[in-house]
């Protein structure tokens, strides 16, 4: 058994791999099977695919720009912390480009993180006012 803030976790062996079980919410989960369908995938193959995508993708802006960070995204503004200048970068759209506020820029450091964010998807795809 393992422990964590959440209480017990069973951990057993499924093709001489651990597994663990964890709560996913049912909207989340409906969304990801319906995704792992249009690909002919497996759900649970798809659902371990994108976390681990998520992972290498964390690993890889902890390694390419080890001094930013994400710290919010409110009203279609993402807020970048850059712990090297002690500055916050306010990255939003400016005629359907991304524009960094703190180096006045659409193609710098803040700029090439937030492209590996999600909330940059959510920025695309809203529908401009």
């Amino acid at each position: 058994m393992l422990h964590n803030a959440q209480g017990l976790h069973k951990l057993v062996k499924r093709g001489g791999k651990e597994v663990i079980t964890v709560e996913i919410f049912k909207q989340t989960y409906d969304l990801m099977k319906a995704n792992a369908g249009k690909l002919k995938w497996n759900t649970k193959e798809y659902i371990n695919s994108v976390l681990a995508e998520a992972i290498e993708r964390d690993r890889f802006l902890q390694t390419y720009a080890p001094n930013l960070s994400r710290v919010g995204y409110q009203d279609n503004i993402l807020f970048i912390r850059d712990a090297k200048v002690g500055k916050t970068a306010d990255i939003f759209l400016k005629d359907r480009v991304l524009y960094c506020g703190l180096c006045e820029s659409k193609d710098c450091i803040h700029i090439h993180y937030a492209f590996a964010l999600p909330e940059v998807a959510k920025m695309y795809l809203r529908k401009p006012r």
